[in-house]
């Protein structure tokens, strides 16, 4: 799982004089953000129905409703 992390300062290229060449924004630096986003998004449990695999840790786990659960093939 990743989170994301941005790669490029947008907000400082505002305070660059005009004709700075670094002041341009760049398809390329708009790629890898959007490939970072994706990546980070991509491996997360999706909010409804999630598929996870391996080991669930949870803490402060409040239920309420129904709860079931199978381990090791015993429901409990």
């Amino acid at each position: 799982m990743s989170n994301y992390v941005k790669s490029t300062d947008f907000a400082a290229k505002d305070s660059l004089s005009t004709g700075n060449p670094a002041k341009l924004v760049k398809g390329t630096e708009i790629g890898t953000e959007f490939d970072a986003i994706e990546s980070a998004v991509n491996s997360k449990a999706d909010l409804n129905s999630p598929a996870l695999t391996g080991t669930a840790t949870a803490v402060n786990l409040t239920v309420s409703g129904t709860f079931s659960a199978t381990v090791d093939g015993g429901a409990y």
